[in-house]
């Protein structure tokens, strides 16, 4: 920035000896302090830009080795980032635009080279190409930093392209061992089994003990694989669901089924509370059960001889769901490992834990698959008391169940369509059973099916409607396969019709309002009715 006690260079081009005079004694009658250096030729300006640095170059456009624009197209290749300031006769002052265009920051006609003017106009140039420069300099720092950020992300193109070939390399071996491993241990359980039931030879009290607890690591290695095997597929986004309305006093029963074995080689009573008048609920059972039996698993690890483990169902009527829980007396968990036990492969680090290692998937896994099943995973603990670890599954009432899908699936730029599909009266009980199973064949990890009436079905498909033919034409090529490989024979075709759509910004509010008014009037009709229409 120029102020007035900075000495400004100026190499001045003019030949008229006269014209010199007047130009440095006015420089020199201003409040600046202007050092001239004064040339008569264009070769003398340039070796003088060589040699040496100035603030602002002036010239005169005719000179004797040099005439009109060439002078000033000239200077300004050799001035690089000085400003130049042209001094034009009469004739080419009606040519302004061109002597811009040369490369000058300004021009004045020689007459009007008095006073103050030609100082204004040296300082406007100069504040002028000092704007300019810095903005240069901005745009070629720019240019730089663009070209750095291409070569970042080519890079990373590079290692993500590397870390997908890495991850799909590790998913598949981690899928292959899981299923490799499956054949030796059924092999292992078989053999145990075999021992057990005496087929081998009898067994004395010492080593049925010992056959139960190799029985029980082998259902351990089991669950391991399971997990690693639903981990693969839930990252894969490939893990589907078969959900349907379930009674919890079954679903409770086969879970403590598998684990009354366990608690009593870990000499833990297991107690079972579940009332028998549970209204049903609505989930994939066998993932509700992994849940149930993950969740007591980690309580029986940690619970001492003696001591007990309670497995407990209840019902919340206003929050519509049914509440599955696991209560142990265990040595209990900190505040700072209750904000990391869901992580992927987190344990607990305390000194009980160290004795019962687990692979750090399970409580990750179980959180996922109540996700699947529109409930949640919670824990309560206090270190020293014990914990307890409980999940939500909805009741088995549509309307109930479509919030929390729609609560799930968030907000989402895809339309929705609402499918109706119905079996004939004629159809027998096993056809409606073997079909309800292809119904949820049918499903995207994103869809989710209700059955209404034994003969009933209606779908939700997140879909446009442009893309329901192709939908539908799968549909059919997987029903004929179906039927095809039924060992019992075909099943009767089954009828479609779409009852509604709404569209990707339609509010969740009217889209839960329509849904329950469609479920009012599904219940209000027969079957045959619909039949009729098709």
């Amino acid at each position: 920035m120029v102020s007035s006690q900075t000495t400004v260079k100026v190499l001045l081009l003019e030949d008229d000896l006269a014209d010199q005079q007047i130009i440095v004694r006015n420089l020199r009658d201003n409040r600046f302090d202007y050092q001239v250096t004064c040339v008569s030729r264009l070769a003398d300006a340039i070796e003088q830009i060589r040699q040496s640095d100035f603030d602002v170059v002036v010239s005169d456009m005719d000179v004797p080795d040099s005439s009109g624009f060439e002078t000033i197209q000239t200077l300004h290749v050799h001035c690089g980032e000085t400003p130049l300031i042209a001094l034009t006769a009469k004739e080419y002052a009606e040519l302004a635009e061109k002597i811009l265009l040369a490369g000058a920051q300004d021009y004045l006609e020689k007459g009007e080279v008095q006073g103050n003017s030609l100082s204004r106009a040296i300082l406007h140039a100069i504040r002028r190409q000092e704007t300019l420069n810095q903005n240069r300099r901005l745009a070629r720092r720019l240019k730089g930093q663009r070209a750095k950020l291409r070569d970042q992300a080519r890079q990373l193109q590079r290692k993500n392209r590397r870390l997908r070939k890495l991850y799909r390399t590790a998913r598949e071996f981690v899928d292959n061992v899981s299923h490799d491993l499956r054949t030796p241990l059924t092999v292992i359980k078989d053999y145990v089994s075999i021992l057990r039931d005496g087929m081998a030879g009898e067994v004395n009290d010492e080593q049925m003990r010992l056959l139960g607890k190799v029985a029980i690591r082998a259902d351990d290695l089991n669950n391991i694989v399971d997990d690693i095997l639903d981990a693969s597929k839930l990252e894969a986004g490939v893990l589907g669901a078969w959900r349907r309305s379930v009674s919890i006093p079954q679903l409770i029963s086969h879970a403590s089924s598998l684990l009354r074995e366990r608690a009593a080689i870990h000499d833990v009573q297991l107690v079972i509370e579940c009332p028998d008048d549970l209204p049903e609920a609505y989930c994939d059972s066998e993932k509700a059960v992994r849940v149930i039996v993950n969740l007591a698993i980690n309580a029986l690890k940690y619970s001492q001889p003696g001591q007990t483990v309670v497995l407990w169902a209840s019902h919340n009527p206003v929050d519509g769901e049914i509440r599955i829980g696991v209560t142990d007396h265990g040595p209990g968990i900190d505040e700072e490992s209750l904000q990391q036990i869901f992580q992927r492969f987190e344990q607990l680090k305390d000194d009980v834990a160290t004795t019962v290692k687990g692979h750090g998937l399970g409580l990750n896994i179980a959180q996922r698959l109540t996700r699947i099943n529109l409930g949640d995973l919670d824990v309560a603990s206090e270190v020293g008391t014990g914990s307890v670890f409980s999940f939500t599954i909805p009741v088995a009432e549509p309307g109930e169940i479509f919030w929390r899908w729609m609560e799930l699936r968030g907000s989402s730029d895809t339309p929705l369509v609402a499918m109706k599909i119905s079996l004939g009266d004629d159809a027998e009980a096993a056809h409606a059973e073997d079909f309800d199973r292809f119904a949820n064949y049918l499903l995207r990890r994103q869809d989710i099916l209700f059955r209404l009436a034994p003969r009933e079905w209606l779908l939700m498909l997140p879909m446009a409607e442009l893309d329901l033919p192709h939908w539908e034409a799968q549909a059919d090529l997987n029903f004929s396969r179906f039927v095809r490989n039924r060992p019992q024979g075909p099943i009767p075709g089954f009828c479609r019709s779409v009852f509604k759509t709404w569209l990707a910004d339609a509010d969740k509010e009217s889209i839960l309002t329509d849904f329950d008014a469609l479920i009012a009037q599904q219940s209000t009709r027969p079957v045959a009715d619909y039949l009729a229409a098709y």
